[in-house]
């Protein structure tokens, strides 16, 4: 086991030196192929390399002697796992994730994300990249944006995506390049001027660990919100897939925690050091909110993503003593409650106006989750060039796809039979 995570290692001045420093590999090998040639190059190494949807040396051979290299070179160097990768912890996380899928989905959206968008510095790149805004009511660049992540949680954390040169890892790969250019095109074609000296390099190591924790310790602490039981091991051994997942990221093993609560630990330093007020976190944070809503059936449930994006946030608001919700324009109105609860009535049986608000959370979350989830399927899916790919076997684990059973077959009919289903 690697033993490079120490908690009380990192300090701010830690953490300020880790702004300056990004990802050298990707960063390379995106230079070289920008200023390998003409746009068109550019353009066909950057098609072949996001249409594969796996690597093999020699597949760029025809793009060229010195650039097959290059990437030849880059894939070689970045596939590899470490060499403390447990195969049965990441079994164990990949079991935790076909239970809790939709949950974990969820709380992509009304956590994970908004939780980035509180530390202003990260969120400014996102900002000014224009990445993850909603353009003259254009829900679709958004929408892209966000499906990228969603496949990549899919991706890793399916059977076998943490395998050697497994769908995950390929993934890893591309998203690493992915913001190696973003790199670039903000220090070398950008028409905006980057304070590097304010914000730091973009998509530094301080936010790429950031990003990471966002989807470890801040997604268990929303599913124990959720009251999910899961044992010490459970969410070991989820965060020690995601360890991995840094590692191939091209994290600094300094930055990669072993524990949930090393975890939780980690993230909330990573607050209080870049966690404040920001238009660029507020402006993100709304077009989530618009994202959800657009994907969910009716207006019924509009209030709902602010609220929950509240509540998810509270631990670490609590750790941190930092108003997190605050830093994104999200206010925790006393009266949102009683406008969900009069939005839902239709849909919620049972007497919810006096629960208590983790269990009115529990209550219609379940509702929320798969809507949102069937919303993002929907949209991704209907007539789209790109598709938003979940396996069949976890489509089955969610209830996604319907399951029906012979309940009666007649007899041979002119070689044929009628048979009479139910839904399982």
């Amino acid at each position: 086991m690697n033993n490079s995570f120490a908690i009380e290692a990192i300090s701010e001045e830690v953490l300020d030196a880790f702004r300056k420093v990004t990802d050298p590999i990707a960063d390379s090998t995106v230079e070289k192929i920008i200023e390998s040639g003409d746009e068109q190059t550019v353009n066909e190494v950057m098609m072949l390399l996001f249409r594969n949807a796996s690597f093999e040396k020699g597949m760029f051979s025809t793009l060229g002697s010195e650039l097959s290299t290059t990437l030849d070179s880059y894939i070689e160097t970045t596939q590899n796992l470490p060499e403390w990768a447990d195969p049965d912890k990441i079994k164990a996380g990949e079991k935790l994730f076909s239970l809790y899928g939709p949950e974990i989905f969820m709380l992509l959206n009304v956590s994970s994300l908004p939780l980035c968008y509180t530390c202003a510095k990260g969120a400014q790149v996102l900002y000014d990249t224009g990445r993850l805004l909603v353009h003259n009511n254009n829900i679709d660049p958004l929408a892209r944006r966000l499906m990228e992540t969603a496949q990549m949680v899919v991706n890793v954390l399916s059977e076998g995506g943490l395998s050697a040169r497994g769908k995950g890892v390929v993934t890893l790969q591309k998203v690493r390049l992915i913001h190696a250019s973003i790199r670039y095109y903000l220090k070398h074609k950008s028409k905006v001027s980057f304070d590097f000296e304010t914000y730091g390099e973009p998509i530094n190591q301080e936010d790429l660990a950031g990003t990471l924790m966002s989807f470890g310790p801040v997604i268990i602490s929303g599913l124990k919100r959720l009251n999910v039981s899961l044992t010490e091991k459970e969410q070991n051994d989820y965060m020690h897939c995601w360890k991995v997942v840094g590692y191939l990221m091209g994290i600094d093993e300094k930055l990669l925690p072993d524990t949930y609560s090393q975890g939780f630990e980690l993230a909330t330093k990573i607050l209080m050091h870049q966690s404040e007020e920001s238009e660029a976190g507020k402006a993100l944070t709304n077009a989530c909110v618009q994202f959800m809503n657009y994907l969910t059936p009716g207006n019924s449930l509009n209030e709902v993503p602010a609220y929950f994006i509240d509540y998810f946030l509270q631990d670490f608001s609590a750790s941190s003593g930092k108003d997190l919700s605050s830093c994104i324009g999200i206010s925790a109105r006393s009266n949102r409650k009683d406008r969900i609860l009069l939005g839902i009535t239709r849909f919620v049986i049972g007497k919810l106006s006096h629960l208590e608000e983790h269990k009115f959370i529990q209550k219609i979350s379940s509702y929320f989750n798969r809507k949102l989830l069937e919303g993002i399927i929907h949209h991704f899916n209907d007539g789209k060039n790109v598709q938003f790919y979940i396996p069949p076997s976890l489509q089955k684990d969610w209830g996604l796809v319907d399951n029906w059973d012979n309940e009666f077959t007649s007899p041979a009919l002119f070689k044929r039979r009628l048979a009479l289903q139910k839904k399982i």
